[in-house]
């Protein structure tokens, strides 16, 4: 898990040590985000009150049928595409937002980084129930609770405007889509090329849909066989086997590499990763590159 890589390589603000790997592949680093205290403590008593008990002392004595039946519960209720539970800012193993950490210096500096992300990670996490200003304004309110009035207003009308007045998507579904492929996942792969002086490698899955975990297959690749009869199915053997191989020499070596495929370039100050497309594999500037990952970074909604 990317989201858990993250939090491995800020944990304790750095000041704990090193963290337990030399090296790491991301993919895709994402995670429901719960920074503030307020939203902590909601959860928290919406838990107990669905065991019907009033402390974690009280809720200790049930048996763990009862607390897996109430956790059940609690993450059935949640609202579209989201899940109640996630990592926590604890002041102590997470001091901080991960990007915000790592914005700050606070983290391990002695790793070695390979980057990928898919080129529409938040569609299957979008609500189709968005349709207008107003439930977009709802759903913001909804992801981020602790959220004030302005920053509210800075991320529906600057960030992602209306798509009336805005070039970057057509509808309110990609509006809804491309806010939460950024804030949830995208964006975080730009944090950790920025936090690692640009020395990093990284990729952009492009294969259409190019959806959150599509590239999963690809990763696993064991032969055209899994292309047949299965919703999985990889539609390019040769970026499957490109990937695998920049994946295998990144770990054996520290450089993704391979026998017949493009070189993969430093990420550098020119923010360039290797587009892994249906019939080609080249180099492209990083999509996350943009102003809207730099504000998102600083973690203002809470």
């Amino acid at each position: 898990m990317g989201g858990s890589i993250m939090h491995q390589i800020t944990a304790f603000g750095g000041l704990a040590g090193k963290a337990p790997f030399q090296q790491a592949v991301l993919q895709s680093p994402g995670f429901s985000n719960i920074p503030g205290n307020f939203q902590q403590e909601q959860i928290f008593d919406e838990f107990l009150s669905l065991l019907n008990v009033s402390t974690v002392q009280e809720a200790r004595q049930l048996p763990s049928s009862a607390l897996v039946k109430a956790n059940a519960q609690q993450v059935g209720a949640s609202a579209y595409a989201f899940f109640t539970y996630g990592p926590v800012v604890d002041g102590l193993f997470a001091p901080g937002i991960p990007g915000k950490l790592l914005l700050q210096g606070s983290f391990d500096r002695d790793l070695k980084l390979m980057l990928g992300h898919n080129a529409d990670e938040g569609l299957v996490f979008t609500s189709p129930f968005v349709s207008n200003d107003t439930a977009y304004d709802a759903y913001i309110q909804q992801s981020f609770p602790d959220v004030s009035p302005s920053v509210a207003r800075y991320i529906e009308e600057e960030l992602y405007p209306s798509p009336v007045n805005s070039t970057l998507y057509k509808d309110e579904t990609g509006r809804v889509a491309l806010s939460i492929s950024e804030y949830g996942f995208v964006c975080n792969t730009l944090y950790l090329d920025r936090a690692f002086g640009n020395q990093t490698y990284a990729y952009q899955f492009s294969i259409p849909p190019a959806l959150h975990g599509q590239d999963v297959p690809y990763t696993f690749f064991n032969g055209p066989q899994m292309a047949v009869g299965t919703n999985a199915g990889v539609q390019s053997d040769a970026t499957a086997l490109a990937l695998q191989q920049y994946i295998t020499s990144f770990a054996e070596t520290g450089v993704p590499s391979g026998s017949g495929i493009p070189s993969f370039p430093l990420y550098g100050n020119d923010s360039t990763v290797i587009d892994l497309n249906v019939t080609s594999v080249t180099e492209m500037m990083d999509p996350s590159a943009n102003a809207r990952c730099q504000w998102w970074q600083k973690a203002l909604y809470y």
